[in-house]
């Protein structure tokens, strides 16, 4: 069926279509040619097409006869082609005059001939002002006598002025724009306008190239030596010519854009982020949907070492010491942090030394746990993001992110890796954004702030002034991150003045539940790894000490007791254990209870303290050790020659005894059945197979010796003939 055309649709008419503009070039049987004025494509869009997005407004029409007078009117305007382009003080000129040009009509409507003699009587000039005013709706907008001083209410010009500005409203489809000041453009205009040959053009688009420089080269040293460099033609010799001024070079400067001035001296490079149009899309709808990952050098300087400047060396070592500290015991440190783009709430943050792969890994475990104990440690009055499983995570090309650990641990989780471009800021903003809020509201305040960059800060110290210790700024940027900053109202795309944690709150409810992190894959992916032997005391992780069932029956029956044990920092209650070449997986768990609560870092410190208070004076216990041993185990007799060999057991009692060996036991952490209540732990319990007797004791049961148990006789069984086994 032909659809008929509802709407009409002229030949050289401008069709705004969806965004893109249009030119009707012809009619077709199932449309309109039309050319693409953006592009040039050539091809033919139906009218059924194009009445439909008139009704859902994604189409305008521009007829010929609009496009020539808009044309007309841009052409006479200089462009302007609405009031409310015009500068501020010239649209209350513009509207004035409009004012004066109804009241003119008035007069008109009245039965008067509008001529300039009409016009410029005093009777008329008063009666104008009378109707300004009433038009306006404000008394003393006009004056009707001329004066040579600048009064504030607008003067009533001649008879021939106000004839003008009727004829150009009309003429110009009664546009008031029409109405703007144009005696400016009274005399040569463009080229003409010009008073500089060619060459000194040429001298001024010279020196304005050598400025637009990544250098930064200053403008008077720079115009200085390209008068040196510049050598006109034979023509220009034979024209007089001389170089322009500074000032002129400076008037041209202020007429090239912003855009080319921030890629011309900042580069290509760093252009997109302080000139770029930026991104208002909504990225991501769930809480964990899509994380950004990013690092930066924070700008303040920390002193590792705190309020304790010495430590235990040897004499050899302080023999090489010099009088001076470390460099590194003041430093700058790096913050990784991780954002969750849908609610903008950080998840994870880590301050380290370097930016590395292990403290990006660090991060991706921060975010898949819960963060209590950070909360508990540093002071957190309000309840951090809770543990996500991740989706998405773009990261810039960075080397703490850009490296096969990473990639690999973000895809044994089930992440989706994205790379963004490097000092493309626009490619990952939200997590961009908390660096500078974050240097701004709170290192700024700090002792030890270095600035923004080299040089801000002359009159200050930094490193001479650095007090905070590595943990204390940790504190500080964690309850930044947990109390202040998730309940500050946000003005990012989609957010509405909304807070990052009530959005968080109004994704759970729209959304529902979030995605849980899976512990195996955080122990196995974004764990550390070692690989170790397994003994009958299970296996040993960074002398941590792991065993089970499991693992005790695979090390007695492999020949290759080599096995890859993988830990998570943060929990190392449990660990995996994977075996090369099968795809068997065992678990462990640890076998000193006494740390379950810790994490890695705490454990190691934990068991660092105990040894290393003093090697010296462990040397000598152990010496003491060895001795007090080896003489108690001669004055036992218990340890025969080792020339004499021992008596072997059989097979099968060997087998009995590694089976009960094998079975590990752990004690529970807290009861699993109900207990009894206090006082009551003693008390005999009767057993259900145990019948009670309810009646009086028997004659016999009474008259039965005390001793009748020793005096019965024993039992006695039938022989056996016949094997049970």
């Amino acid at each position: 069926m032909t659809h008929k055309p509802l709407y009409k649709v002229s030949i050289g008419a401008r069709l705004i279509l969806e965004g893109r503009r249009w030119e009707v070039m012809g009619e077709e049987p199932e449309g309109y040619a039309v050319e693409g004025l953006d592009d040039g494509e050539c091809t033919t869009i139906t009218s059924k097409r194009i009445s439909d997005a008139i009704r859902a407004r994604d189409c305008e029409i521009i007829s010929p006869s609009q496009l020539e007078s808009e044309k007309r009117l841009s052409d006479f305007t200089g462009g302007y082609t609405r009031v409310a382009q015009l500068p501020a003080k010239e649209q209350v000129d513009v509207r004035k005059r409009l004012i004066l040009v109804l009241a003119i009509e008035r007069l008109e409507a009245e039965g008067h001939k509008i001529t300039q003699r009409f016009l410029g009587r005093a009777d008329i000039r008063k009666r104008l002002k009378k109707l300004g005013d009433e038009i306006g709706g404000k008394k003393g907008m006009f004056t009707a006598r001329r004066t040579g001083k600048t009064e504030a209410n607008f003067e009533i010009l001649s008879g021939r002025t106000l004839q003008k500005y009727l004829k150009l409203y009309r003429e110009y489809g009664e546009n008031p724009v029409a109405l703007m000041h144009r005696e400016n453009l009274k005399g040569p205009q463009g080229e003409a306008r010009k008073k500089l040959n060619t060459f000194q053009e040429r001298f001024i688009d010279y020196v304005i190239t050598h400025f637009l420089n990544e250098t930064k080269v200053k403008l008077a040293p720079l115009f200085d030596l390209a008068k040196t460099q510049f050598l006109p033609a034979v023509e220009g010799i034979a024209q007089g010519f001389e170089f322009p001024s500074i000032t002129t070079i400076r008037t041209r400067l202020k007429a090239v854009s912003a855009t080319i001035k921030t890629l011309g001296r900042e580069g290509k490079r760093q252009g997109p982020n302080l000139r770029g149009a930026g991104s208002t899309d909504i990225r991501a709808l769930m809480f964990g949907e899509r994380t950004e990952v990013d690092q930066v050098l924070l700008s303040i300087f920390t002193d590792k070492s705190g309020q304790l400047r010495c430590r235990t060396m040897s004499r050899s070592e302080a023999a090489k010491k010099s009088d001076e500290l470390d460099p590194d015991e003041i430093q700058r440190s790096w913050l990784h942090l991780t954002s969750d783009v849908a609610s903008g709430m950080p998840l994870g943050w880590v301050l380290s030394e370097t930016a590395d792969a292990d403290h990006s890994m660090a991060l991706f475990r921060m975010a898949t746990r819960d963060k209590t104990p950070e909360k508990v440690r540093y002071g957190c009055e309000r309840e951090p993001a809770p543990a996500v499983g991740l989706m998405i995570s773009s990261a810039d090309n960075g080397t703490a992110t850009r490296n096969g650990k990473i990639k690999a641990g973000e895809l044994g989780v089930d992440m989706t890796a994205i790379d963004g471009r490097t000092y493309h800021a626009t490619d990952k903003p939200y997590v961009e954004s908390k660096f500078g809020t974050l240097q701004w509201q709170v290192l700024n305040f700090l002792p030890g702030y270095a600035g923004s960059k080299p040089g801000e800060l002359p009159g200050y110290d930094p490193k001479g002034s650095a007090k905070l210790t590595h943990e204390q700024l940790f504190g500080i940027i964690t309850r930044y991150f947990v109390d202040e900053y998730p309940f500050a109202e946000s003005r990012g795309t989609g957010m509405f003045k909304a807070t990052r944690y009530q959005k968080m709150e109004e994704i759970f409810e729209t959304y529902g539940p979030i995605e849980p992190p899976s512990q195996e894959d955080r122990r196995v992916h974004l764990g550390v790894s070692r690989t170790v032997s397994v003994t009958s005391e299970g296996v040993k992780v960074f002398n941590l000490p792991y065993n089970s069932t499991e693992l005790q029956q695979y090390a007695d029956k492999a020949a290759d007791k080599k096995v890859t044990v993988h830990l998570d920092p943060d929990d190392i209650r449990k660990v995996t254990i994977t075996i090369e070449g099968t795809t068997k997986t065992l678990h462990a768990r640890l076998t000193m209870t006494a740390l379950n609560d810790l994490t890695l870092n705490e454990a190691i410190e934990l068991m660092t303290a105990a040894i290393a208070a003093n090697p010296v004076k462990r040397q000598l216990h152990e010496d003491h050790l060895w001795k007090a041993r080896e003489r108690r185990a001669k004055e036992a007799g218990f340890f025969s020659s080792p020339l004499v060999p021992d008596s072997y057991l059989g097979v099968e009692a060997l087998q009995k005894a590694a089976d009960a060996l094998l079975a590990v036991e752990f004690v529970p952490s807290g009861p699993s059945a109900p207990t009894v209540p206090p006082s009551g732990i003693m008390d005999r319990r009767e057993h259900p197979a145990i019948h009670k007797v309810t009646g009086p004791p028997s004659p016999a049961q009474q008259s039965a010796p005390a001793d009748a148990a020793s005096a019965a006789k024993p039992a006695t069984f039938a022989p056996i003939k016949v094997s049970k086994l």
